[in-house]
């Protein structure tokens, strides 16, 4: 748990365009939110190496969310169940799923489709939000954090272990 933390610290004070922390966030969230066996996650974890957002970030958000989906798996199932059960989509529906690409996606599982209609959406804030958070964090508390001493003798061991070769 604690080096899960500090992963996280390392990756809000690196190099990394907060851009890139916050994509890592909302593809880690509609990973978690959506089953895992499915050809979209297949899709996002392709991007995501092709984007170069943070992994780390992106698995963190990936665990977080997963735990979240199984409370909101009810409120997928009925979000999905209705929208496949939608009067005024059977004929889109029924168009969608005469293609094998559709049925591989398994978008005819009310959770699936749920999940999807919810998480996508909730991306857009999300992306926002910790795209602030890590700017604020950065313009604040880490400015703070590199006061104590104990921060800048960890600068220290990690300059001498760059420079002896040892991994740390």
């Amino acid at each position: 748990m604690i080096g899960q933390i500090l992963k996280v610290f390392k990756a809000l004070n690196s190099n990394a365009k907060p851009w890139q922390i916050s994509l890592g966030v909302c593809f880690g969230a509609i990973l978690g939110l959506t089953p895992i066996l499915n050809i979209h996650n297949l899709v996002l974890l392709f991007l995501a190496f092709i984007i170069n957002l943070n992994i780390g970030i992106m698995i963190l958000s990936f665990v977080v969310f997963s735990g979240i989906a199984y409370i909101l798996d009810p409120l997928f199932h009925n979000v999905g169940y209705a929208v496949l059960k939608s009067e005024a989509l059977t004929g889109f529906w029924t168009n969608v799923f005469s293609c094998p690409i559709a049925l591989l996606a398994n978008l005819n599982n009310s959770i699936v489709m749920g999940s999807l209609i919810i998480s996508i959406p909730l991306t857009i804030p999300l992306f926002f939000f910790f795209n602030q958070v890590v700017v604020k964090y950065r313009e604040k508390i880490q400015a703070a954090m590199e006061k104590f001493p104990i921060f800048r003798s960890l600068k220290i061991v990690k300059v001498y272990q760059t420079l002896m070769g040892e991994r740390g």
